[in-house]
């Protein structure tokens, strides 16, 4: 039987993580401080422990008998970031080093690290692979690359480490979020009858966040490599301009007024190639962001997140709230 340890495993991606590799037989040991972490799953195969990534020798004998560690827990998103960027920099960057020495000191020599593609930054309207440069826009882009510089200069037979790049997440989760862009501009559509597109011509990835999880649980299961990997994670169908999201949202639901301000354009814009996750991994789509439209739409029918526009939905709000403490992915 594999065990894992999920740092941030209460989060949005983490929670649906959690569930899955608890699901699919394996132990699983969530690392996590709680600030904005969901509902522990009644699991006998998950354990809980509450910590800080910042300090490893609270939780290291944690990592006992693990198998690999998935490293999610960061302070996420660029407005997150914004609020306090040097807790941005030690929560992701010297956080990230802290947990990869704990796994070095610990004999555990597989770590996948949850990445971003915002870390392109601005490319116009070429697609961008793996190979491309790095033009990040943001504290938070900018802690997430030099954290792929430190954990791919480490020795590989010391620390194996698997790089995923995540497009822009959606979806719903145990954790839930709504300062996300499908999510936040579903809920307003049903609530207030209206969807907001700033800028519309950038171009953006979407993922799901059971495919995201599904990914970690993929380059878990992959024996193959053992020198470290970089992966974009997402599909090339869901590259989408942010004023064809706003189109598909009030097209599935019925009597949204669209608006476009075309005077505040996010300054990222970047289209991405998945091809190589796909082609090694086998990794598919199970959902697409039309599916997260119908999904929140129904939920709110049903009376679910009325009140969508809590803090505790959204990690900017979470950060502006606490100031010094790290967020869950």
């Amino acid at each position: 039987m594999k065990k894992y340890l999920i740092t941030g495993g209460r989060g949005y991606i983490g929670s649906v993580l959690t569930r899955r590799l608890s699901r699919s037989g394996a132990q699983v040991v969530v690392l996590d401080n709680g600030l904005v972490g969901g509902p522990e799953l009644e699991s006998p195969g998950v354990t809980y422990v509450d910590g800080d990534v910042l300090d490893a020798a609270s939780w290291e004998k944690a990592l006992d008998g693990v198998d690999a560690v998935v490293h999610l827990a960061a302070i996420v998103g660029d407005p997150a970031c914004g609020v306090d960027t040097d807790t941005a920099w030690e929560v992701n960057y010297l956080g990230t080093i802290r947990v990869a020495e704990a796994c070095r000191r610990a004999g555990v020599r597989s770590l996948v690290f949850a990445s971003t593609c915002s870390n392109y930054g601005f490319t116009a309207d070429a697609e961008v692979d793996v190979w491309s440069p790095m033009a990040p826009q943001s504290v938070y882009a900018e802690s997430k690359v030099l954290s792929e510089h430190y954990l791919l200069s480490l020795p590989r037979e010391e620390l194996s480490t698997r790089l995923l790049r995540f497009a822009t997440i959606h979806g719903l989760s145990p954790r839930m979020r709504f300062d996300l862009a499908v999510n936040v501009m579903t809920a307003n559509a049903v609530e207030r009858g209206g969807v907001t597109v700033y800028g519309g011509t950038q171009w953006r990835p979407f993922l799901h966040v059971e495919d995201a999880a599904t990914a970690v649980h993929l380059v878990l299961q992959d024996g193959r490599r053992t020198a470290p990997s970089v992966y974009n994670c997402g599909f090339g169908e869901e590259n989408y301009r942010m004023d064809s999201i706003g189109e598909l949202i009030a097209e599935e639901i019925s009597g949204v007024r669209m608006e476009i301000l075309e005077e505040h354009t996010d300054p990222r814009n970047y289209r991405v190639n998945f091809d190589p996750i796909r082609r090694e991994l086998g990794f598919t789509p199970s959902r697409r962001v039309i599916d997260t439209v119908r999904e929140i739409r129904d939920a709110m029918r049903e009376g679910k997140y009325l009140d969508f526009a809590s803090p505790r939905y959204s990690n900017y709000l979470t950060a502006v709230a606490q100031r010094v403490d790290p967020v869950s992915a």
